[in-house]
């Protein structure tokens, strides 16, 4: 699990508001403090990772109400600076989070039409029973599976809730690693250079269905939810399971494309 982070100080961003424009100036106030926090972190004064002072705090600071601050961290979620964990707060977004590659799911830029990588940002990770799972879980044929749950989303969008269950034998030795280390990683590349185990085969399942308590929660979104549940089933040349992934959407998320392009490596 993640572990408390140092908050941020406010004076760079308290800076960074009073040396904004005159320009700047006539803009609303939520636009002015995206505008600060901008400025912050392109000039590094706030670094990847880093936890953001509370938004009541913000408000305090500067002379905007709480609506204001929100509004702005809103802003800044779908350009993609700065992600959202609920009861943990606002961090600043990191670029090495970017996955390098992805084959059974992708984001397409409505104006370009070009692919988006996603971000990925581990929440949680686990040994878990699969018999809790039911039907999802029962092609591994195994007691035991990894279970990886992380926040899954491309600039301009608001995240996806994507769960990741891989074999205990390929995945046990993630659970000695901190959090930080699992962010933007491609799976499918490690079980490749690592096992030599590639997808082969995709198997699709999607349904609109009330949202998992865990997407619910950390998407921020008041339960009971409908949304959209995906899930792809990942088998290799032999037609063995090897890994399977939920995607669950909240409603309004920019639309997922379901490919079944193979690994490459």
């Amino acid at each position: 699990m993640d572990t408390a982070s140092e908050k941020l100080s406010l004076v760079p961003l308290l800076a960074a508001w009073e040396a904004l424009g005159p320009e700047a100036r006539g803009r609303p106030k939520y636009l002015r403090l995206a505008q600060a926090f901008t400025s912050c972190i392109q000039q590094a004064t706030y670094g990847p990772g880093g936890h953001l002072p509370g938004e009541t705090e913000i408000a305090a600071a500067l002379p905007i109400g709480l609506s204001t601050v929100q509004k702005a961290l809103s802003l800044l979620v779908e350009q993609g600076m700065i992600i959202r964990r609920r009861k943990l707060g606002s961090f600043i977004a990191d670029a090495r989070h970017q996955v390098p590659e992805v084959h059974v799911y992708r984001f397409r830029d409505a104006d370009t039409g070009q692919w988006k990588m996603p971000y990925t940002r581990v929440v949680d990770i686990q040994r878990v029973p699969t018999a809790e799972f039911g039907p999802l879980l029962i092609g591994f044929e195994a007691e035991h599976a990894i279970r990886i749950d992380r926040l899954v989303w491309v600039t301009g969008s608001q995240p996806a809730f994507g769960t990741m269950f891989l074999r205990c034998e390929h995945a046990d030795s993630l659970l000695e690693r901190p959090l930080d280390d699992l962010h933007g990683i491609s799976y499918h590349r490690m079980l490749w250079e690592d096992f030599r185990v590639r997808t082969a085969t995709v198997r699709h399942s999607s349904r609109a269905e009330l949202l998992s308590g865990q997407a619910c929660a950390h998407l921020d979104l008041a339960a009971p939810h409908v949304g959209m549940i995906w899930d792809a089933y990942e088998h290799d040349s032999q037609d063995k399971l090897q890994l399977i992934q939920r995607f669950e959407l909240p409603r309004g998320h920019r639309p997922m494309e379901i490919v079944e392009t193979k690994p490459g490596f």
